[in-house]
């Protein structure tokens, strides 16, 4: 258990958080209460947004696109860097924010989410400069050219495990590319995207960046359905997905999206076990394993299955499991009660499919206040032949499970027979067989010796049930464009078909 001395002051908001649309904040004619997961206190009330308010929202996002799509490069270049400017001089305020909403332990979030973010704008702030069309060559008679414009406007389906870099991916790349937007952040961490939205919207013309807050089924079907939406952009479970994408079909709307995964660390028998220990205690219990990326399967050469499982199994036992707030705490809760008893529930059910403890698989007692909180102890399965459920469905916790294997061809075919194709690993020194591994394996991302390594630049995303686009990269800017061609004749002679 964590000391509790050293626990950053607790966020709390004394006034109902609005929507924010057109440049204005609106308050909401009901509110929601924001559940803290490591004490289940209400910390802040939250606009429930409805179908009325996503009306209005789109119809500013409208009126902001006709003239914010013929902003020049350099303007949009010198807003988004000021944008990344403005984050990291106020980048004190958020690690609190965002361990109090999500559960996300308060040195993680100082580390990675606050620096990530203002990052991925500074990434698009430079790349919006290379947004550029190309001339086709096409004959002596002939003139062709393209040229990216933006779709309209943008709704972005944030979720709640990584706020505020989920929206950086979507606010950053539409805005260089000229659309406006909506954004619909999850109702489980709702704050920390109008709290940052409040923060830099002054920045934009009214209307280029708007915030509906509320609940999936209500204001979130309401935005992905709205005929005035040109684009879907999604980062959440795959279930929620194919809803969406059934919403959108009817209408033809293109759509990005980012979506789960069945991650497998692939350990080969010559891999420096110090350096694999490492990468899968990150991989699997970073972001309390609530994260798409996460390496819930640990694919072990039988060499050194019993090694591997035995150091990997102690290590997770000594993981300090406590109050989100404290610097000292290494595994916080996860984001609600009802989603630790679903992850509790599921390793039960691998165990009685046969999967055996070595780590964890309870909830821990806490004192005080914390024993309201959604706590879980980080656990490991063994499973030599890969057979139970806990070796093909996500989690989306700090669970996991070890398997066995003899033959390359026999890891890739069990690694491959997941719906997920999100992101997977190899650890060899051997890197002829580190990359014919890599070449073998379906998924969007493979790392090789390494896991979690995402530098902007890098596209991310998956395959399969994983969804389709790729965000973090200069292609991203394609993602919120259309190419528009421009054929001129040079010639003007015709064929003699009406003589």
């Amino acid at each position: 258990m964590a000391a509790t001395e050293a626990v950053t002051e607790r966020f709390t908001l004394a006034e109902p958080q609005p929507l924010l649309i057109g440049g204005r904040e609106v308050r909401a004619g009901q509110t929601f209460p924001a559940v803290e997961p490591s004490t289940g206190r209400i910390w802040a009330q939250v606009a429930a947004g409805t179908a009325g308010d996503v009306d209005r929202a789109v119809a500013a996002a409208q009126s902001a696109f006709e003239t914010w799509r013929e902003s020049s490069l350099d303007t949009r270049q010198a807003l988004l860097w000021a944008v990344a400017e403005r984050l990291t001089r106020d980048a004190g305020r958020w690690p609190a924010l965002l361990a109090t909403e999500n559960g996300r332990a308060v040195r993680e979030a100082g580390l990675i989410d606050v620096p990530t973010a203002a990052e991925i704008f500074r990434f698009f702030s430079g790349v919006v400069r290379d947004l550029h069309g190309r001339t086709i060559p096409c004959g002596p008679g002939a003139h062709v050219s393209t040229t990216q414009r933006p779709v309209g406007v943008v709704a972005a389906i944030v979720p709640w495990n990584s706020p505020l870099i989920s929206v950086a991916h979507k606010l950053a790349p539409a805005l260089a590319a000229g659309n406006t937007i909506v954004v619909k952040p999850s109702e489980l961490a709702s704050v920390s995207t109008v709290e940052f939205v409040r923060l830099v919207q002054d920045l934009f013309p009214p209307g280029v960046v708007n915030v509906v807050t509320g609940f999936g089924h209500d204001a979130g079907r309401a935005l992905v359905s709205h005929p005035g939406v040109a684009k879907v952009s999604f980062t959440g479970g795959t279930e929620t997905g194919r809803r969406i994408l059934g919403d959108v079909s009817n209408r033809l709307v293109p759509a990005l999206m980012e979506l789960g995964g069945k991650g497998a660390m692939v350990v080969c028998p010559d891999a420096d076990l110090d350096t694999v220990t490492e990468d899968v205690l990150t991989g699997i219990f970073a972001a309390n394993g609530e994260v798409c990326f996460a390496s819930s399967r640990l694919m072990v050469h039988r060499d050194r299955y019993d090694e591997l499982l035995e150091r990997v199994s102690a290590r997770a036992e000594a993981i300090v499991v406590g109050d989100a707030l404290d610097p000292a705490t290494q595994l916080g809760p996860l984001v609600t009660a009802r989603h630790r008893d679903l992850v509790a529930a599921r390793v039960q059910a691998a165990l009685s499919e046969g999967a055996e403890l070595r780590a964890g698989g309870r909830v821990p007692e806490m004192p005080g206040e914390l024993a309201g909180g959604s706590y879980y102890r980080p656990t490991v399965l063994a499973s030599p032949d890969g057979a139970t459920s806990a070796s093909c469905e996500e989690f989306f916790g700090p669970v996991l499970t070890v398997e066995a294997w003899t033959s390359e061809d026999e890891v890739v075919e069990r690694v491959n027979r997941v719906a997920f194709g999100l992101a997977n690993g190899v650890w060899s020194a051997d890197l002829a067989q580190a990359y014919r591994l890599a070449d073998r394996l379906d998924s969007g991302m493979v790392w090789v010796n390494t896991w979690f390594a995402t530098p902007l630049g890098q596209p991310q995303g998956g395959v399969k049930a994983s969804g389709f686009g790729r965000e973090g990269a200069a292609a991203t800017l394609l993602e919120y464009t259309a190419t528009k061609v421009v054929h001129a004749s040079l010639d003007t002679t015709r064929p003699p078909m009406w003589t």
